[in-house]
This record gives structure tokens, C-alpha cells and sequence, in this order.
């Protein structure tokens, strides 16, 4: 990391890292043959700005694989479908309006994720390509402590040849507050998914049947998302606070 001058609130940073990943028990044995531990190799370059009130932070990033390792619905398995590239952009930045409320936001953005060595080119599938969030905090007014927060994921490609099988995005909006009604007692409520969104939390695209005597057909399968729910408790200190 660099900062640029004593005077410009700026540093510009880059990071490398690799990881290790290796198939599930289930897929080593289902696949003998096949490779049991793939790397991955991430490049980042960033910036970042601060400045009072305000911060904001974005990088470009590159993600090499030696292999993909992919999510088979259909037996609840792993395996390795061979070396990708992806790369992309984020940002997110934060502001404090005043002492009681501040607003972050931020998005990862992959503009391209796909097999490399394939001609033609096939594209990772079953992973979204936008992802972002924002909120709006609330802190310490009369012993308030509030959060409402916007989580999205845009629509993403199911197939890695045809990208007209798509699955949806969602957009669900949380919220969580909390009261402090003494210096050893806070009394909480979340409510999860506020507006009561029709959403799927997971979808895969494969083969199956309607019925066992039914012909198997390739369709779209989601998990629902939770509808509106609401959690209340109590949150105890016996030490209190300090």
C-alpha cells in the first residue's frame, strides 16, 4: 500500500493471495479419477479515500482457478469443471450526515467469468455476477439503535453455453432495532425481509421429472426465500455497561 502525499487523503494498494480448495469426501469418491485439490489465485488493485465524514474505497480484481469447483444439484455433490478467469470491479463507500445517522453502500461487480482453454467459450454458470448492498444507521438517539438494510443480487446465467437460461435476481430489505432500556438491559426486534418479497433464495437448472412416470425434463428449480419474519428478545448484561 501507498499513500500518496501527506495532504491527498489517498493510498492505492495492491494484494495477492492463494487459496486452496479440495473436493468433498463424496465427490472423491464418486470421481476417482478426478483432481481432488484446485488453487486459486486472486490480484487486486485498489484505492481507497478518506476525508472527515467520508470514505470510499473501489478496486479492480482478477480471480484464476485452476479448477471451478461447481455445486451438482442433482446429488448434492462437488467436482472440479476445469481452469476459469474471472474479473471484475468494487466499490463502497460510507458517509456520517451527523453524530446519529450514517449511510454505507457497496457493490461487487464480475464483468466476465469463464472457462479458460474453451473454443467455443463456455461461461461460468449458477453464480451471480452483481451483488450489492446499502443501508441507513441510526445510532444513540434516545437510546435508539436502528438499521435498515437493502441487500441485491442481480439475475445470473444457469447454463454455461446458453445464457437465455437465466435465474432472478432478489432485492430484500431488512431491519433491526434496538432499545436500551437500562445500563444492563437492551430490548431487540429484527424483521427480516420487511416488505414481504417473493423471492428465491437458491435456483439451479437440471434435469428431472414431474412425476416418477413422467419423461425428465430440463426446468429450472428454487428454493423459496423466507417471507416477513419477525424476532423479538432481550439482550442481558450482568457485568453492564462501562
Amino acid at each position: 500500500a501507498y499513500r500518496v502525499s501527506r495532504s491527498v487523503p489517498v493510498t492505492v494498494s495492491f494484494n495477492y493471495g492463494r487459496g486452496i480448495n479440495t473436493q468433498d469426501a463424496r465427490g472423491i469418491v464418486k470421481g476417482l479419477d478426478s483432481p481432488r485439490i484446485a488453487t486459486t489465485d486472486f490480484f487486486q488493485l485498489g484505492t481507497s479515500y478518506q476525508v472527515g465524514r467520508v470514505s470510499f474505497a473501489s478496486d479492480l480484481f482478477l480471480i484464476d482457478r485452476s479448477n471451478e469447483q461447481v455445486y451438482i444439484p442433482d446429488d448434492g455433490t462437488y467436482e472440479l469443471k476445469g481452469p476459469s478467469r474471472s474479473y471484475g470491479f468494487e466499490g463502497k463507500a460510507s458517509l456520517r450526515l451527523n453524530r446519529l445517522i450514517s449511510l454505507n453502500a457497496g457493490i461487487t461487480q464480475v464483468t466476465n467469468s469463464f472457462y479458460r482453454g474453451t473454443a467455443p467459450r463456455v461461461y461460468v454458470d449458477s453464480a451471480p455476477h452483481t451483488v450489492a448492498n446499502g443501508g441507513i444507521t441510526l445510532s444513540g438517539w434516545r437510546g435508539f439503535y436502528a438499521s435498515l438494510r437493502y441487500r441485491h443480487v442481480g439475475n445470473y446465467r444457469l447454463d454455461g453455453e446458453d445464457a437465455t437460461i437465466r435465474a432472478s435476481g432478489l432485492d430484500v430489505i431488512d431491519l433491526a432495532i434496538t432499545k436500551t432500556l437500562s445500563h444492563w438491559i437492551d430490548l431487540n426486534l429484527n424483521v427480516d425481509n420487511l416488505t414481504d418479497k417473493n423471492y428465491f433464495e437458491t435456483q439451479n437448472f437440471f434435469e428431472s421429472r414431474a412425476t416418477p412416470t413422467a419423461e425428465p425434463i430440463e426446468r429450472i428449480h428454487g428454493t423459496p426465500g423466507y417471507p416477513v419474519g419477525i424476532t423479538v428478545g432481550l439482550t442481558i448484561r450482568l457485568a453492564g455497561k462501562r
